[in-house]
């Protein structure tokens, strides 16, 4: 999904400058990982055979993306994460497939003809909750398609576990300022500025005649 990579690749890029690192990640306590890996196996199958294949295949896929959030909730982010899926999964099973908008795909600067294969539709007045589906365009140049508002939660999830995962600080890296003690005076100047007498009269004057 290209907005879920743009949104992992920014996330990384920002966790990094505020002080995090991909060597982190070895660190993370994200449990069940291999049900993601399920997941994904089961989406590609029903994908590359499709006719009964592909149902099933999404079918298994979610739940096992859904026994994996449930074991790692507790993380930021998988809670936008399970928010996402499940706000597809409920609109692609009230309508067979994920209904996409004919005006949503405009705006993005694409075509109806995208909309060629059996996991997506274009929505009509039959549709039950369009607004779940394809609505929102991503008008990226020479890449423009619109994504459910689950695809949106789906991807803030993922940026946020990866920004978290990355032990980011949230805060930019500055070089502190030095403190008095590490101040040294130039070679060949003097340590403290001392007035000239003419301006230390004129200081002395004008505290003397200053308001009480």
């Amino acid at each position: 999904m290209l907005l879920v990579l743009l949104v992992m690749v920014l996330a990384a890029g920002a966790a990094l400058v505020t002080g995090g690192g991909f060597g982190r990640l070895a660190n993370n306590t994200l449990t069940g990982v291999h049900w993601l890996a399920a997941a994904a196996i089961g989406q590609l199958l029903g994908s590359a055979f499709g006719g009964t294949v592909y149902p099933v295949g999404l079918i298994g896929s979610a739940v096992c993306i859904a026994v994996f959030l449930r074991l790692n909730l507790r993380h930021p982010g998988v809670g936008l994460l399970a928010l996402g899926f499940f706000s597809n999964a409920l609109v692609v099973a009230l309508n067979g497939a994920m209904p996409v908008s004919l005006a949503a795909l405009s705006r993005a600067g694409v075509g109806s003809a995208v909309v060629n294969d059996p996991r997506h539709e274009l929505s009509d007045a039959a549709t039950r909750l369009p607004w779940l589906g394809d609505v929102v365009p991503v008008a990226l140049p020479g890449l423009g398609q619109a994504v459910s508002p689950g695809d949106v939660l789906i991807a803030a999830g993922a940026g946020l576990l990866l920004y978290a995962g990355m032990g980011a600080s949230g805060r930019v890296r500055a070089t502190s300022a030095p403190v008095w003690d590490e101040l040294e005076p130039c070679a060949g100047t003097p340590a403290l500025l001392r007035l000239s007498p003419e301006a230390c009269s004129e200081a002395e004057a004008a505290t003397d005649h200053a308001p009480e």
